[in-house]
């Protein structure tokens, strides 16, 4: 009986049908960015324009001593004022780090089609600060302890030092599609595409003389126009390039920043020489950034795109379709690939079939099944193999010794089904799921 349903499987023809649908041919990798090899250099000029007003740290009770506001030149009702004030904080960054991150990325070799997302990307050391100043602009006021008199009008420009950065990120906020165009080299693509993403850092509060909590700056929209290679060649797909650009925007209120009763040591003006201690509130109308910066990548893959389900299998006698997995590795080296379907019939006769190419023909030479390779198609007819009492099998192609003499180089994509028969309930055929391999050194 062995002997009779090895005869028909060989014997069926495939059919000349036409195709109905195309079978998926994207493949998707998930990597991570090597922080040794990858990193940013950003020259970044933030200004910040607030609204809001200052006063003395006065209190009656508890700080009768402290510094006390009364608006214009002369007079003084003991009261501690609120002195409506204007303000341009301008943020100087220039960093140089590594960068660490993560994202996904789906690479469609026929349309030459790529697209990223989940783009996430950090700094874990940061060298450096951000260099910061602000200028008041405000109507004539004055101070009690100490006595000194603001006289308004002219912009009052106060360099803060340095304050702390932390925290800075960049976190795709929007799909991002490119192009994916084969390379000088064999097996590498080249990659364009903008990846929008929103770009955010911390500073410390102490920045304006207190102490304090740091303050969140961000998101901030921006978009990375990388340029990349693509090397499929490479078992780790390895991703390498960078980004380099300069923006310039201005953004009303992009995001909430707000002072409230921030501590500010402002210096006394007439006479000089003191300190008037103050209290700052104040909130966010517009942002405006230039920024230059360049990104350099280094990535290796983390999930292997290299085997991609291209189309299911067809319910056979035991209620349910055949599915092709892989065992080993798509080293065209190592050489130790195998292709294992499970969900077949027990003590059925199955034989592997493989394509460069893929279409979608439902019930080809009087099978049940879909056929999804194309022309010229490869048969292994010196494996044909038997699901035994389990209703599976693992096929081991020798990579020296392939159907009509066909080899897998690297960067090659080949395509794998199992072409079996069955009792569904008369003698018939049948296919597995396909799976689509591409190949590494």
């Amino acid at each position: 009986m062995h002997v009779q349903r090895l005869s028909l499987l060989l014997a069926a023809p495939f059919a000349a049908a036409a195709s109905t649908a195309d079978v998926a041919s994207a493949q998707s990798f998930s990597y991570d960015l090597n922080a040794a090899a990858s990193s940013i250099d950003l020259d970044l000029a933030l200004s910040l324009d607030l609204t809001g007003d200052i006063k003395g740290v006065f209190d009656a009770a508890a700080n009768p001593g402290g510094t006390r506001t009364q608006t214009g030149l002369f007079g003084d009702d003991g009261t501690n004022a609120e002195i409506p004030v204007s303000l341009l904080l301008a943020v100087g960054l220039d960093v140089g780090a590594d960068l660490a991150g993560s994202f996904a990325l789906e690479l469609d070799q026929d349309l030459g089609t790529v697209s990223v997302e989940s783009f996430s990307a950090s700094v874990p050391d940061l060298p450096g600060a951000a260099g910061i100043d602000v200028t008041f602009e405000f109507d004539t006021f004055r101070t009690f302890a100490p006595s000194s008199l603001y006289i308004g009008g002219f912009p009052l420009t106060l360099p803060l030092g340095a304050g702390d950065l932390a925290d800075i990120q960049l976190v795709q906020n929007l799909p991002a599609f490119g192009t994916a165009t084969p390379g000088m080299a064999p097996g590498t693509f080249d990659v364009i595409l903008a990846v929008p993403v929103d770009f955010s850092f911390t500073l410390t509060a102490g920045l304006l003389g207190g102490g304090g909590d740091p303050i969140p700056v961000g998101p901030l929209p921006l978009v990375l126009p990388l340029s990349l290679t693509l090397d499929l060649a490479d078992c780790g797909a390895s991703l390498t390039g960078g980004a380099m650009d300069t923006i310039t925007q201005s953004i009303p209120s992009p995001f909430p920043l707000n002072f409230d009763d921030l501590p500010l040591d402002l210096p006394t003006i007439l006479p000089p020489g003191g300190t008037a201690n103050l209290l700052l509130s104040a909130g966010l109308d517009n942002l405006t950034v230039d920024a230059g910066f360049d990104v350099a990548f280094a990535a290796d893959s983390t999930t292997d795109g290299r085997f991609e389900a291209i189309c299911d299998g067809m319910p056979n006698s035991t209620g349910a379709g055949a599915v092709m997995d892989w065992v080993g590795s798509p080293s065209a080296t190592a050489g130790d690939l195998g292709l294992r379907v499970t969900g077949l019939p027990a003590n059925v006769f199955g034989m592997l079939i493989m394509s460069r190419e893929t279409d979608l023909i439902p019930g080809f030479g009087g099978s049940q099944g879909d056929l999804c390779l194309g022309e010229p198609c490869f048969r292994f007819v010196n494996d044909v193999q038997n699901s035994g009492p389990m209703g599976e099998m693992t096929i081991l192609p020798d990579f020296g010794d392939l159907p009509m003499g066909a080899t897998f180089a690297p960067a090659d994509t080949w395509n794998f089904q199992l072409w079996y028969r069955d009792m569904n309930p008369g003698v018939t055929s049948n296919t597995s799921s396909a799976m689509a391999v591409t190949f590494c050194q």
